[in-house]
């Protein structure tokens, strides 16, 4: 059987392509698509506009999804650690800094703060190891995103997160953050 959904490629029967009932399985419990165990990875941007991607065992099996609530995401990361195929899941969220600047107001860096405080809780409640990874770890030798700022930066991102992942559907301004705070996780 081949299936097609929002991940890297296509795959059949033998891979894993479950990342929540919404994706595949849809009758309230996880679909076995995959062979044996794998590892899962969770790299989250944790602003209000942000996303997370997923990678099963690595960075040809990954899917993304933007940041809609937190019933949602509670929702998503449960069923990653309930997956019939997971070894185990391990988390890694973008490190918010304290102090994010004067072009950012103060109700958008609460947001920021509140987002981050619910997901590195709701990670740790669920007993995943986290990780946290700050902006200039996960988006150093990307070209061009230094000397950027605000929505251009956003965009640069997205161009990066997208030419390195040419076949993961579903990159945009939300998600692509997510997906290179994973890559970057995964190759170092």
């Amino acid at each position: 059987m081949i299936l097609k959904v929002e991940v890297h490629g296509v795959f059949d029967g033998e891979s894993l392509l479950y990342f929540s009932n919404r994706f595949v399985g849809g009758a309230g419990r996880p679909v076995r698509l995959g062979v044996g165990s794998v590892k899962i990875y969770l790299g989250v941007d944790p602003g209000a506009s942000g996303g997370y991607a997923v990678a099963y065992g690595d960075l040809d099996h990954v899917v993304v999804r933007p940041w809609v609530d937190e019933t949602e995401w509670l929702e998503d990361v449960e069923a990653l650690k309930r997956h019939p195929d997971a070894e185990s899941v391990v988390a890694i969220v973008e490190h918010v800094p304290p102090y994010v600047g004067k072009a950012i107001p103060s109700s958008a860096a609460f947001k920021l703060g509140k987002n981050f405080g619910f997901i590195c809780g709701s990670i740790r409640a669920m007993r995943i190891p986290l990780h946290l990874s700050r902006p200039a770890e996960w988006q150093k030798g990307l070209e061009g995103v230094k000397a950027a700022s605000g929505s251009k930066k956003k965009r640069v991102l997205r161009d990066h997160a997208s030419r390195l992942f040419p076949t993961v559907s579903g990159i945009t301004l939300k998600t692509a953050d997510g997906l290179l705070i994973l890559r970057h996780f995964l190759i170092n």
